[in-house]
């Protein structure tokens, strides 16, 4: 394709103004109304013999708020609503060791009464596709659409290709997005679904379902979705909020550049030096950096870790950037996984939720002991976020390793 014949995102980005309220678009999950959470409410499975019960104390926490519309794993954002996840009861975690434990509680978290602890829960899953083909079905009828969204692209993403039979029904689903999420599954299946619905909504005026369908066209891997990215840029967003605009089409970026139009690179990195009062595109940037493997980027985000003075960047920003590195290939700087330590115990529940993603993967031990201890958050949601980390890393040895993914040896449910 002649690049050259087309104009480039970068000539046509929207430069936001101002940043109020920024939610990010990839996630369509609601918080449902206030509402103390409580163990009480929640009855424990019966402890095999020999099975170790942890029981770690919580101490009393303010009330905190997540970010009410991201997707699981995803860059934390900062939302206009805000739901409690922050508890006082102890953590009771059953298992002997981290990994066994997360998954004891992502099977707990799978129920929880706040939508973006379950779509957390099931995102996490990816990484254990056993207790996925186990729990997930539940997450594709689940009342929240930005749970059915994260469960089926979880499902699509493990391959777990036994369970296309539920999956189908999406394609019926009342929301574009789970729609959208549905095609990929299935298609990521070996099924052959129907992709033309997601032009139409790649061109949507509702930048949620025009985020997911681009970002779903780009994991598709089909380089013809590239006139089709084209052509949605710029297309009647003229009256919406000029940082989601900017958001919208960073996700476009990265889908071009997924499916081969390298240069379309360059306004990603140009992100990682936006106006601090724009950080949200920042952390995003870094985030799109460290899952397309941009090598050439690494010397722009180590410089992001390393500025100091009056040039030090904000905590999000030293994170993000740090776990992008983690996801480019090694050797990694002596002593990186120090960036994210430094924060494990930071007040503010959604950094702590973003350590637990980088801690993903950093293959070092000590990501491991901390991933444990944030396993035991006094937040649902970091404890989510860690209960994933913990089976991404997992799953990392297990690939290294070549052995095969013993999770998989049950019987799909009926």
């Amino acid at each position: 394709m002649d690049t050259g014949q087309r104009p480039h995102i970068s000539d046509r980005l929207v430069i936001a103004t101002a940043v109020m309220g920024i939610s990010l678009l990839t996630g369509c999950v609601e918080p449902e109304a206030r509402r103390p959470w409580s163990t009480k409410e929640r009855s424990l499975s019966a402890i095999d013999e020999g099975e170790t019960l942890v029981v770690v104390e919580a101490t009393p926490v303010e009330p905190a708020g997540v970010p009410s519309s991201t997707m699981p794993a995803n860059t934390p954002g900062t939302g206009e609503d805000s739901v409690v996840t922050s508890v006082t009861e102890p953590a009771i975690l059953i298992g002997n060791t981290p990994e066994d434990r997360a998954r004891a509680w992502l099977a707990t978290a799978a129920n929880d009464d706040y939508a973006l602890v379950r779509a957390y829960a099931f995102e996490a899953m990816q990484h254990a596709p056993g207790l996925l083909l186990e729990i997930g079905p539940q997450g594709l009828v689940d009342e929240n659409r930005g749970v059915r969204f994260v469960s089926t692209m979880a499902m699509g993403r493990a391959n777990l290709e036994r369970l296309t039979p539920l999956i189908e029904p999406g394609l019926l689903d009342s929301s574009d997005s789970v729609r959208a999420a549905s095609i990929f599954a299935l298609r990521k299946f070996g099924v052959a679904a129907d992709p033309s619905p997601l032009a139409a909504m790649a061109m949507s005026e509702d930048l949620e379902i025009r985020g997911n369908a681009t970002m779903i066209l780009g994991m598709l891997g089909n380089p013809s979705a590239i006139p089709i990215i084209d052509s949605a840029l710029g297309h009647g967003l003229r009256l919406q909020n000029p940082m989601r605009v900017r958001i919208t089409e960073l996700q476009a970026a990265e889908a071009l550049v997924s499916l081969g139009d390298d240069v379309d690179i360059e306004p990603i990195r140009a992100a990682l030096f936006a106006p601090v009062e724009q950080g949200e595109l920042t952390v995003l940037a870094c985030d799109m950096l460290g899952r397309l493997g941009d090598q050439q980027a690494r010397s722009m985000l180590m410089r992001l870790i390393i500025a100091n003075g009056n040039q030090r960047r904000p905590a999000e920003i030293r994170v993000a950037a740090a776990g992008a590195v983690f996801r480019l290939p090694a050797p990694h700087e002596p002593g990186l996984e120090r960036v994210l330590l430094e924060y494990v115990t930071a007040e503010d529940p959604r950094l702590r939720t973003q350590v637990a993603g980088a801690l993903a993967h950093v293959p070092a031990p000590e990501a491991r002991k901390a991933l444990d201890q944030l396993l035991a958050d006094d937040d649902l949601v970091v404890r989510t976020a860690a209960a994933g980390g913990l089976l991404a890393l997992e799953q990392a040895r297990r690939l290294t390793a070549g052995s095969p993914n013993s999770d998989l040896a049950i019987s799909p449910p009926d």
